[in-house]
């Protein structure tokens, strides 16, 4: 009594395993949520360059161009997660964990230190060296991106330890085989080339 109350105490206390559907929102959304983010203002300030006059505006795309990238690169690795098989789910899970890693530090450089941003912006534009002195502020664009790419980064890690629990596809998609009369590996190709439909599973009567 004692040790199944232990397992159901454990079973209550684990948190609940995501499927691939519900997996698939919780990455696939904040990563298009955070793409989406990358076209807005992140940062804005200005600078006491003489070539320079106004606000300059600095773009999440702009200014993180790579967070991006990782944000892509979370959308790819959850589709490697939920099609591929143990190794691949395996190699999958550290690769999508440390895109979203990566794509939150690198909203934060900008949202942390916009005068960077503002200054990294005006020197590529002016095709500087040396970045000039400049000033900025963090816009609200900024802060979402930033709140947006912690949740990617949960979702992430949610993801990956449930895709340890996931079967690969479907068994319609994997290479049938069986053993022939003499023992020898027969596939769905050979079944189909002999008349028969392996899908149906009426293959050729064998001795």
């Amino acid at each position: 009594m004692s040790d199944a109350s232990t397992d159901m105490s454990s079973e209550v206390g684990r948190p609940a395993a995501l499927d691939k559907r519900r997996s698939a929102l919780a990455v696939g959304l904040p990563a298009l949520g955070f793409i989406g983010l990358s076209t807005q203002v992140w940062a804005s300030g200005t600078t006491g360059d003489v070539l320079s006059a106004g606000t300059v505006d600095v773009t999440g795309g702009g200014g993180a161009p790579g967070a991006v990238g990782l944000a892509v690169i979370c959308i790819v690795s959850l589709l490697a997660l939920m099609t591929g098989g143990p190794v691949i789910r395996g190699i999958s899970s550290v690769v999508l964990t440390l895109s979203a890693l990566g794509a939150l530090v690198l909203a934060l450089l900008v949202a942390l230190r916009p005068e960077d941003a503002v200054a990294g912006a005006l020197s590529e534009e002016l095709a500087r060296t040396t970045a000039p002195d400049a000033n900025g502020a963090t816009t609200v664009w900024g802060w979402a991106a930033v709140a947006v790419a912690g949740v990617l980064l949960a979702g992430c890690l949610a993801v990956a330890a449930s895709s340890r629990r996931w079967a690969g596809l479907s068994a319609r998609y994997e290479r049938r085989a069986a053993a022939g009369p003499r023992g020898e590996v027969r596939t769905a190709w050979d079944e189909l080339s002999e008349g028969a439909d392996p899908t149906l599973g009426d293959g050729p009567e064998r001795p």
